[in-house]
């Protein structure tokens, strides 16, 4: 019997970051295979889509009110899968890739069906540094990204959600992204409670898969502390939800070390008092 191409839905996550979108919308645009959609998933933009977003005509646009990355991913998985999606490639609108992503994305889909996959990313203004690879669960997951450059299909504990493809089936077994994660962690969460039900993750090294990030677009121009704010919270929930004993003490001493670091490191800028007690509150009580 012959296998079934998978339907594959590229999900992106937007909010105001238009100028990225656009660019990531022409690569897909330039792909060698026709044979998926695109999803614009719209997080409540300040600002509406530029004319130069409209003439993909792969591509569905929906808007709904802002409610954080993971929320606004799970609302567009929704849709997807109503629509008939097999698969859901999460991809981050500030990423650009080759012309071949889409057509080895649909071959390594049929290869592995129900785990979760993502590719090798880097950097997009240090192109042969990698940004992220995935890796092991240890006490510094919280606050180091595993940089590893892979050499063969390898089968890791957390990969970033910049690029990440899972079947439908896995996606509505595990839920989705936990609510709890506005913004951050919620990809280590999920292939985290995917390796408790007995779901793989592996990390792809595919040269037609790589992945180039340019970063927090959605921050550009908004100052480190903000998107500061959204780690510190998440992370502090992340650190409750997957460690237990002193693993988890070591942590919240770890996350007071993170925090000093961080502030040292966005010198001049300070955080405002009042917004950085208001995410340690969050994270500690969501």
């Amino acid at each position: 019997m012959p296998i079934t191409a998978p339907n594959i839905f590229v999900i992106i996550p937007v909010y105001g970051n238009w100028e990225d979108t656009v660019q990531c919308l022409k690569a897909l645009e330039s792909q060698t295979t026709r044979n998926f959609h695109v999803l614009i998933a719209d997080d409540g933009s300040p600002t509406p889509p530029p004319a130069s977003s409209q003439p993909f005509k792969q591509a569905r646009y929906i808007k709904n009110e802002h409610a954080g990355f993971g929320p606004n991913c799970n609302r567009a998985a929704q849709e997807a899968i109503k629509l008939g999606a097999t698969h859901l490639l999460l991809l981050n609108s500030d990423t650009s890739f080759g012309s071949n992503f889409m057509e080895c994305w649909i071959r390594r889909a049929t290869e592995f069906p129900d785990a979760i996959l993502s590719p090798l990313i880097y950097w997009a203004r240090r192109p042969t540094r990698i940004w992220s690879s995935g890796g092991k669960f240890t006490i510094f997951t919280p606050f180091v990204r595993s940089r590893t450059c892979f050499d063969r299909v390898t089968e890791v504990d957390t990969v970033t959600g910049c690029a990440i493809l899972v079947s439908a089936n896995v996606w509505t077994a595990l839920g989705g992204f936990d609510p709890k994660y506005s913004m951050y962690f919620e990809d280590f969460d999920l292939t985290l409670r995917a390796k408790n039900k007995g779901i793989r993750t592996y990390v792809l090294p595919d040269g037609e898969l790589h992945v180039l990030h340019h970063v927090s677009g959605s921050f550009r121009g908004a100052g480190p502390w903000r998107r500061h704010y959204f780690m510190l919270t998440s992370s502090l929930i992340f650190i409750r939800s997957h460690y237990q004993g002193i693993r988890k003490s070591i942590c919240f001493v770890l996350s007071c070390a993170h925090l000093a670091m961080t502030t040292f490191l966005s010198l001049p800028e300070l955080p405002k008092p009042k917004l950085l007690w208001s995410a340690v509150v969050r994270g500690l009580s969501e």
